[in-house]
């Protein structure tokens, strides 16, 4: 599936196969199926390439909506920005000189245009470790030279096979084998994951240290009610979700960190509800910039671009749908408050919940185990 570039944001272009289930997923009454069936060959190419272009216009718009709710209401002209960079370490460039008086947005792309912004470094062990502990079978001797390599790594299983969750009534561990056999895969994967990406929610300032903080809290959350979610998912990985969930919300830590930075050097002439409504508009096209920098698989960088829409996802419907789904779970916990244009309506009947067909029971459930999870985590991170 072609990837093309509107205002910043890295989007998906159906094509092909991907068109007819695109069709199936949007086409309610049948009408367009039995057009595609009844056409020539001919016919039916140019209805494949009609809904792919509905489709992608519909991105556009939105990418379009989030930017002019962004921008403020003065003469200057609306920024270009490209999702790939001519020049090594730029995400994005400005097609039009900037005008003053700048708006909010216009200083975070000009940052990040400039090469000024030091981004976080992409914790490679985080994805090793979810690659081998996502294996059943996995081969413990390989995961134990892995978790040698980092001395903080190694003194974390160490602290976690000791404590008392996985500790009653035994002595403690002598061994990193031990230690890890005690503690079992999916624990391990858990609170090793947490604790290797919480270095990405660490690197703004004093002056906003509670908003990352929190910031943290709903990101974990989200990775928890992810992981549980996906326990009541056919062929969903929990390890992967939980992956998924922690990072879906970095883009909002990068905007923390460029708008410390503009603080710091006196350029921030923005009201706080300013900046937080860019937070709000510009941290999934952040996000999904910075993942594919990473070059993680391209279902993180869908993730944080959708997570708050997650109907306009097209590859990972479902993975997007469960992240989009927890981190809504997580504000209503009391983990973050993003606004929810359905927070009136009872869990179970959410759109994503009705999508991924989870019914109370799950629902309960996963709600039940967030807090206890969350703080068995939060203890040790």
């Amino acid at each position: 599936m072609p990837k093309f570039s509107h205002r910043g944001v890295a989007l998906l272009a159906p094509e092909g196969d991907a068109v007819e289930v695109l069709i199936d997923k949007v086409d309610s009454t049948g009408v367009g199926r039995r057009m595609l069936s009844g056409s020539s060959p001919a016919g039916r190419e140019g209805l494949r390439k009609l809904f792919a272009a509905v489709y992608s216009q519909g991105q556009r718009e939105g990418v379009d909506r989030a930017m002019g709710k962004a921008s403020s209401t003065t003469s200057t002209p609306p920024e270009t920005i490209a999702g790939e960079a001519s020049t090594s370490g730029a995400l994005i460039e400005l097609g039009e000189t900037i005008l003053a008086p700048r708006s909010p947005v216009q200083l975070v792309v000009e940052r990040f245009r400039n090469q000024k912004l030091r981004l976080p470094s992409l914790p490679e062990i985080a994805i090793q470790l979810n690659r081998i502990l996502s294996d059943p079978d996995h081969d413990t001797m390989k995961l134990i030279a892995l978790v040698q390599r980092d001395p903080a790594l190694s003194a974390r299983v160490m602290q976690l096979g000791a404590s008392q969750l996985f500790n009653v009534g035994s002595r403690p561990p002598k061994t990193l084998h031990d230690a890890i056999v005690r503690i079992g895969a999916r624990e391990l994967n858990r609170h090793l994951l947490a604790f290797v990406n919480r270095r990405l929610f660490a690197f703004a300032c004093s002056a906003r240290e509670q908003a990352l903080r929190d910031l943290w809290h709903h990101s974990l959350a989200t990775a928890v009610l992810s992981e549980s979610l996906a326990t009541y998912l056919s062929g969903a990985n929990p390890a992967t979700y939980f992956l998924h969930g922690l990072l879906h919300d970095v883009g909002r830590a990068v905007l923390l960190q460029i708008f410390d930075e503009l603080e710091a050097e006196s350029q921030l002439p923005f009201s706080p509800e300013e900046i937080d409504r860019t937070i709000d508009s510009l941290h999934g096209q952040f996000g999904s910039t910075l993942l594919q920098k990473w070059k993680l698989d391209e279902s993180f960088s869908e993730v944080a671009l959708f997570h708050h829409q997650p109907q306009k996802a097209f590859s990972n419907l479902t993975l997007v749908s469960t992240v989009s789904l927890a981190g809504v779970i997580a504000c209503r916990a009391g983990y973050g408050d993003e606004a929810d244009p359905n927070a009136n309506l009872p869990l179970v009947n959410h759109p994503s919940a009705a999508f991924l067909g989870l019914d109370e029971r799950a629902l309960a459930e996963t709600e039940m185990g967030l807090k206890r999870k969350f703080e068995a985590l939060g203890e040790l991170v």
